[in-house]
Parts: C-alpha cells; sequence; structure tokens
C-alpha cells in the first residue's frame, strides 16, 4: 500500500511546487493542498477512515476558509481544481466533514459552483 502511495505523493509534491495558481482573497492553492497531504490514504480509499493528522489539518482549513464569504469562494476554487486534477475518491471526499466532525460549507465535489457558496 505504501509503495501505491510513493507516485501520488511525488505528484502532488511536484504540483504544489510547480503550481502557481491563487485564488481571489490571498489563498494560496498550494497550501490549500498542503493541509489536504495528511488526507492522502483516505482521499484517494487507501483508509478506510480520516487519520486524526487529517481531521486535524482539514479543521485548520476550515478555520481558514471561514474568515469570509471571499476567502470562502477561493477555498472551493481551490479545492474543486485539487479534486479534478487527483483521483479523489469522492465518496471519501464527502465524509470528511462528518468523519472529522467538520463545520465545512464546501462540497468536495467537481462539479460545485463556488460562486454560490
Amino acid at each position: 500500500m505504501v509503495r501505491n502511495a510513493i507516485p501520488i505523493i511525488l505528484m502532488l509534491v511536484s504540483v504544489l511546487l510547480l503550481s502557481k495558481q491563487r485564488a481571489t482573497a490571498q489563498i494560496d492553492c498550494r497550501i490549500v493542498i498542503s493541509k489536504l497531504i495528511n488526507c492522502e490514504s483516505f482521499l484517494f480509499g487507501y483508509s478506510p477512515v480520516p487519520s486524526p493528522d487529517c481531521c486535524a489539518s482539514t479543521q485548520d482549513l476550515v478555520q481558514a476558509a471561514n474568515a469570509s464569504k471571499d476567502v470562502l469562494k477561493a477555498t472551493c476554487r481551490c479545492l474543486k481544481s485539487a479534486v479534478q486534477a487527483f483521483p479523489v475518491n469522492l465518496s471519501n471526499a464527502a465524509q470528511i466533514a462528518p468523519l472529522c466532525h467538520l463545520n465545512l460549507n464546501i462540497p468536495i465535489d467537481p462539479s460545485i459552483n463556488c460562486d454560490l457558496l
């Protein structure tokens, strides 16, 4: 299982290093994605539950995203791009908020319209 994750980790690191995408409201998508690295095994379907580190990282992300509507929308755009770029298990992604007891107002979904948040 760890061997299977190595190429994915390398891909994530590459995207983080190469990504120049910056959403509005001073949200750097590289930071948003880096918060999700602790959730990699759950988001890619290798683990049946998110780890405590995953929940802690996503809690930090939720607190930042809830700072304002603009930050929430910008975070949404970053998450949407990440879900479109990586082989995320969407069912698991939808379970992060309830399993980690988060007040996340952003569905992690590639078809979400972030402007409607």
